[in-house]
Formats: C-alpha cells, sequence, structure tokens
C-alpha cells in the first residue's frame, strides 16, 4: 500500500508493481480485460509525469544546496539545474507516451472482443465465403 509520505518506500512498490504487471500483461484471460488495465496504465503514467515534475522542480529549489562530492558547490549547482531539465524533459516524455496510451485506450474501448471459439468460426465462415466452391481438390499437398 502507498505511503503517500515516503518517497523511497512507494518508488520501491511502484518498481515492484510495475515488474509484476510486466509479467501478468503477458496475456489476458479475457481480453476484455485489457481495457481496465489499460485505464490504470493511464493513471499510472499521469501519477508518473506529476512526480517527475516535483522531483525536478526539488531540485530547481534545492540548487543552491548542492556539492560534488570533492565540496565543489558551483558544479553542484550545475549538476542540479541539469538534472531539473533533464527531469522536465522526461516528464514531456511520459506526458506524450500518456497521450498515446489513451488513444490507445480509446480504440481498445470499441472492441467487440468474441469468444476464442467463435473467432475460429468466423475465421472459417470468412474463409468459405471467400472461396465458395471450396478446397481444390486437384492440387497436390
Amino acid at each position: 500500500m502507498p505511503t503517500y509520505d515516503d518517497p523511497i518506500a512507494d518508488a520501491t512498490e511502484l518498481s515492484e508493481a510495475a515488474r509484476g504487471l510486466a509479467h501478468a500483461s503477458r496475456g489476458f484471460p479475457e481480453p476484455i480485460d485489457s481495457y481496465r488495465v489499460l485505464g490504470n496504465l493511464q493513471s499510472a503514467l499521469m501519477s508518473l509525469h506529476q512526480s517527475i515534475q516535483q522531483i525536478s522542480e526539488f531540485h530547481l529549489r534545492n540548487a543552491d544546496r548542492a556539492s560534488t562530492d570533492n565540496g565543489d558547490r558551483a558544479a553542484g549547482r550545475e549538476h542540479a539545474l541539469m538534472a531539473a531539465v533533464r527531469l522536465e524533459a522526461a516528464a514531456t516524455h511520459v506526458d506524450r507516451a500518456t497521450d498515446q496510451l489513451m488513444a490507445g485506450f480509446v480504440e481498445n474501448g470499441c472492441i467487440a472482443w468474441q469468444p476464442a471459439s467463435a473467432a475460429v468460426e468466423a475465421l472459417a465462415d470468412r474463409q468459405a465465403a471467400l472461396d465458395p466452391a471450396g478446397p481444390d481438390t486437384n492440387q497436390p499437398g
């Protein structure tokens, strides 16, 4: 469960949950469940975007406290500012990924998933409709 006040614990939990989803999403017993998973991923990406932006802002606010391991405060400040810029860029990329995921979510919502056996029967019916004469028995094979 999220702590809402311990970023290390919550980031660790997010990492584990993402790893679990990476394994679990290899297949869906019920294809319609993919819609719900996509909706949850959309929410997760939006929260991830917010977190990355907040960490970027943290680096900006605290740049004057930064130094390198050898005590160079000017270089530390530059690293903090560059981290903020790169994190803001990462947040922008997550935002773009969210847009694409939302588009896929909409397309997924237009699908009327059929039972697997119905799909096989529909394919056979379609094949028969395309070739009403039936299989050619004169060909080898």
